[in-house]
């Protein structure tokens, strides 16, 4: 993990001096509507009758990876449109056995680009971002609640949490790979939908478990604290809300390209990365808030491609699962504690990419 994460750090701090190509100059680019999407699948499966002792389990696993992109173009206005959905589920042993989550994200982002001044780099921006998952989570991270769970209610579910993030900016845009985002304004919004899971604190009852607001009796010093109206109270009469609202500065970097072409002018690699920080001026600013999101393709042919997919994520209000020994000992779902980490997701996957 260590040796891809620094090679993603060489690509996203060098790429562009070492190997940058493209074989259309930004003039000859079509106007208009533009569409690309791209599917990655994940099978596994393993099937064990009367097994020797310590031959394993039964498994069967399935998931993949859905992107979609719709871009226009005209004059000095671009405007970028983009989905991402990654699902994966797993069973281990017996098909009694509950479907377990493997991974789980729903994004959505636009973000429009107006130049100022025709043929110069710097413009006027909107970028807006949406975070959230697909299915529900429990206990044991399954996708049902099974009995003797400790509760019946979810852990997370579509729209509990999403995060919701809308920054103007500045922007700085020399040529078509590269893209550098400045807020001074941006706001930020953790939302929790539903009010049994906004009502569960994290470890240390510091905020919610999804980092929403949470604790104390006294409103109005809860509404001091966080700056929004408690939506209710738990049964041990501890207020929470349902969003938290967080006003502050955003930095956003975004570069993609197709690098290594081929007589034919086709790409063989393929790199897209994003790195976003953020700083709450009402709250802790010292703290930074980290996004580095990246999909690296090697392009085999056609269309078909090996994809590597990773997000590097920080946030000094969500707590992220910890295993803090690193023994067989876990709870529930698979880990011990929360606490604050940064937080890697990283995936490989076959994906067909297609233009249309």
């Amino acid at each position: 993990m260590k040796t891809k994460f620094l090679l993603l750090l060489g690509l996203f701090a060098f790429g562009p001096q070492l190997f940058a190509q493209d074989d259309k100059k930004p003039e000859e680019k079509k106007e208009g509507w533009t569409y690309d999407a791209g599917i990655g699948l994940d099978f596994a499966q393993l099937l064990l009758i009367n097994p020797k002792v310590g031959a394993g389990e039964n498994k069967i696993a399935f998931g993949g990876s859905t992107t979609m992109g719709a871009d226009y173009k005209k004059g000095r206005l671009k405007w970028e449109n983009n989905f991402s959905l990654n699902f994966g589920v797993q069973r281990l042993g017996a098909s009694s056995n509950p479907f377990q989550k493997a991974i789980d994200e729903l994004r959505l982002s636009s973000f429009a680009d107006y130049k100022i001044v025709k043929d110069k780099p710097w413009g006027y921006a909107l970028d807006l971002t949406f975070l959230s998952q697909l299915t529900p989570n429990y206990e044991g991270n399954t996708l049902s609640y099974q009995e003797g769970m400790a509760s019946r209610s979810p852990r997370s579910k579509f729209f509990s949490p999403a995060t919701v993030t809308i920054s103007p900016s500045i922007s700085y845009k020399p040529d078509d790979h590269l893209s550098v985002l400045i807020s001074p304004a941006s706001l930020k919004s953790i939302i929790v939908a539903d009010d049994s899971i906004a009502a569960i604190a994290n470890a240390d009852a510091s905020a919610g478990v999804h980092g929403t607001p949470y604790g104390g009796t006294d409103r109005a010093a809860f509404i001091s604290r966080w700056g929004v109206r408690p939506t209710g109270m738990t049964a041990d009469s501890v207020l929470y809300a349902n969003h938290s609202m967080q006003l502050g500065a955003t930095m956003k970097i975004l570069y993609k390209n197709k690098f290594f072409l081929n007589a034919e002018k086709k790409p063989r690699l393929g790199v897209k990365t994003s790195l976003t920080l953020f700083s709450d001026y009402l709250h802790n600013p010292q703290n930074i808030d980290v996004e580095w999101l990246t999909t690296t393709d090697l392009y085999i042919f056609k269309g078909l491609s090996i994809s590597l997919n990773t997000i590097v994520f920080y946030d000094h209000d969500v707590q992220v699962q910890l295993d803090r020994d690193n023994d067989p000992d876990t709870g529930v779902n698979g880990y011990e504690s929360t606490g604050r980490r940064v937080s890697i997701t990283e995936s490989l996957l076959i994906k067909y990419n297609f233009l249309f």
